[in-house]
Parts: structure tokens; sequence; C-alpha cells
């Protein structure tokens, strides 16, 4: 109603008995009365305009919200403290297969008529705490693995009232951890079977030469246990000759230079065998390592020393054997030869001597006629 149909009905009334000072009074209060109305009207009009603006704010947040939780790679859902499904973006709806508000998670997830045992959501509801757990499932196109983070959700009296879901599909993660997991196993029998010694070694700071790894050929190389070789640096190996060659060769390594050599190393026993050594520098997050490989060469080295004294010998032959070339004085009639002090020898004797010839005696053929011949005459 008008603030004019106020004033038309106030003076409508029977006013006959009142004086006039009674009137100016009843009209300074009905004055004072539209006001205040005029004052609440204007209160009521801001009231209602930032009610209007706070619902546009709120629906606006609500469908910003929306949008970031839908465009999530995530699926995301919310479950009441009964386990009710509330709510579910577009990628959960894709990873469980389906819209399922207003089922229970139990029923519309696992196919059970009760809450699974061990679940998660149960216990972010118990301890108010964030919860991880890894499941799988198998669908048409392979077996799909999952990570489940489950935490509460509170009101604003800090009172838990439901529970949020992130399911994140972490099949690609677990592919590359399978895949990683038999490179890990090759290279592990690799370097285990390998019939040479594999070392890793530290290469910079303080624990520069120590002994980080170490495969089953070392250890029986060097006759010392895996413990007790990654106890060690690499200078506990070394003879006294090689560990003065160590840092030289560890400097170039690290400047990036393939070191193929040959040293010595010492057992635990303290015997001294040849090594053939192959070393490169390798980084490792951001950290460098000198990895080895070391090859017992005491077959190669006892050959090639076997077969430096027989080239030795055969020189020592063929020496004694040049000095029946040339002229030598024989005799024609008795075939003696004169050596080089003027002694005449039988020719036998001489060869024996200066050769490495020896003689066995027969008759040929020709000699073996003439003699039937002559005892046939007698």
């Amino acid at each position: 109603m008008s603030v004019a149909r106020h004033v038309l009905l106030f003076f409508s009334m029977d006013d006959k008995n009142k004086t006039k000072d009674q009137l100016v009074a009843e009209l300074r209060e009905l004055r004072l009365k539209v006001e205040e109305l005029e004052e609440l009207r204007v209160k009521f009009d801001r009231t209602k305009k930032m009610m209007r603006a706070a619902v546009v704010r709120a629906h606006d947040e609500k469908e910003k919200n929306e949008a970031i939780i839908g465009s999530l790679g995530d699926g995301i859902s919310i479950q009441d403290r009964h386990f009710k499904i509330l709510y579910q973006n577009n990628r959960h709806k894709q990873i469980v297969g389906g819209d399922h508000r207003g089922k229970y998670c139990y029923e519309a997830y696992q196919r059970k008529d009760r809450v699974c045992d061990g679940c998660h959501l149960v216990r972010s509801f118990q301890d108010g705490m964030v919860h991880r757990k890894e499941q799988f499932r198998v669908t048409d196109g392979g077996t799909m693995h999952y990570e489940i983070i489950s935490s509460p959700l509170r009101n604003a009296r800090g009172e838990i009232i439901a529970g949020i879901e992130a399911v994140r599909d972490v099949t690609d993660r677990k592919r590359m951890e399978h895949a990683l997991a038999e490179s890990e196993q090759r290279y592990r029998a690799i370097f285990e079977t390998a019939g040479d010694a594999i070392f890793i070694l530290d290469a910079e700071g303080e624990d520069a030469g120590k002994l980080i790894a170490a495969n089953n050929a070392a250890c029986e190389m060097h006759g010392y246990t895996r413990e007790e070789l990654l106890s060690m640096n690499i200078q506990d190996l070394n003879t006294p000759e090689t560990a003065k060659l160590a840092p030289s060769m560890m400097s170039r390594i690290i400047a990036g230079e393939t070191m193929k050599t040959e040293l010595a190393h010492q057992r635990k026993d303290g015997t001294v065998f040849p090594l053939e050594v192959t070393a490169v520098l390798m980084e490792v997050e951001g950290h460098k390592y000198i990895l080895g490989f070391d090859r017992d060469i005491t077959t190669r080295k006892t050959a090639e020393q076997e077969k430096e004294m027989l080239i030795s010998h055969l020189r020592s032959a063929l020496e004694g054997l040049k000095r029946l070339r040339g002229l030598l004085p024989i005799c024609a009639w008795c075939k003696k030869v004169r050596d080089d002090q003027g002694y005449w020898k039988q020719v036998e004797k001489y060869i024996e001597e200066n050769s490495e010839a020896s003689f066995t005696h027969g008759i040929c053929p020709e000699c073996l006629n003439k003699v039937n011949e002559e005892e046939s005459l007698t």
C-alpha cells in the first residue's frame, strides 16, 4: 500500500472530537511512520539486490567448480556417510562405466551387498585422514589399474558429512613399472652372470673410488665377499704400482675418455694377477660414477710367455742351423769335416754338435747290394 493511501485512510476517520493539537501530533507520528516505512523499503530493495547477486555468484561459483571438477583428468565422486553416491564427474563415469548416482558404492562398483572389507573411505570417516589404495579390474580393453584417494568432506562446523573419492588411471604407469622391472631383471641377470668382473665406483667427492656395486665374478676373482668389497675402495685392490697410476686414470675417465688398459690387482690372499680393464663414465641423477669391466688375463699372459719362450728356442735353433751353411772343409776320401778349431771330425759328430739334429744308423740299398756281392765272392 502506498504512503498516500495511508494518509487518506488516516484522515477519513472520525476526528470531530479531537483537538487541533491532537491532530497535529497524530500527523507528526504518521509522518515518522511513513519515513520508517520508506527506509524499510529501501533496505528491503537493497537486501533483495544483494540476495540476487549472491545467488548469481553462488550459481556462477557452482558452475565454475563443476566445470573444474568435470575437466579434471581424475574421476571424482562424492558419497554420503551411508556410502550413497551423490555426485560423479564425467571422467568418473567413464572409468566406472556409467552414472551410478543414488546407488550405494559397494553395489555399483563391486556388486556387493555391504561395505567392502578394508574400505579406504571407511577409514577416512573414522580418522578424518586421507587414504590411498590401488586396485585393478578387467575390462574389454584389458586390465585397468587405478589409484583411489579418499578424503573426508566437512561442513562449516568441521563435522564429516560426506567423503570424496578421486580415481586416477595408473595403467600406463603400471605398464612402465612392469617394463622397468623386467629391464632391471635383465640387467641384474647380465650383471651377475657375466664372466668378467664388473665394478661401479663413486667418481666424485670424498668417496671417490669407493666400490658401489660388484658382481659375482668380481667377488670370485678377488677372493672377497660382496659385503667386503662394498666396504672397500678400488685402491685397496690395486698393487702399489697400479695405485700410483689410478688418480691419473680416474681423471681421464671423468674427462670423458674410455679407458682400456692392462694393470694388476691383488687378491685377498695377497697374490697378484694381471687384468685387462675397460672403464667408462656414467651419470645417474646428476652424480658421476665409473663403470669398470675387469678381465683376468692370467691364462693369456701365460700363453704369451710360453709363446715367447718357444720363439726364443726356435731362434736359438735357427742360429745353430746357420752355422752349417756356407763352405765346409770335408775330406774327399774319409768324409771327415774340419771344424773352426782345425780338428777333423766325423760328419755325424760335427752336425750333432752344431745343430739339434741327431743320427740313427742304417744301410742304403746301394751299399747293401755291394755288401751282398762281396759276401758272395768270398
